[in-house]
């Protein structure tokens, strides 16, 4: 059985984990839909806390996972 690294705190722009990030921005992008997927009903990690897993900027040649604020949807 496979386990996932611990989950640093959300916070705005920080690792979701310590060396989780990937070569290709597509590989990166599709990892953080499946986190996204997976933390969905998750009070402490999910959308509830106010962030999602998302894209950073590359740093080193590769693509890290962080913590991005949840676009809140605000009716006219």
């Amino acid at each position: 059985m496979t386990t996932s690294p611990p989950l640093m705190p959300p916070r705005a722009g920080d690792p979701i984990a310590v060396d989780i990030s990937y070569v290709k921005r597509r590989s990166a992008e599709n990892q953080a839909n499946h986190w996204n997927e997976v933390l969905a009903d998750d009070a402490v990690f999910g959308p509830a806390s106010g962030f999602a897993v998302g894209v950073g900027a590359r740093a080193d040649g590769r693509y890290p996972l962080i913590w991005v604020p949840v676009e809140t949807r605000q009716d006219p």
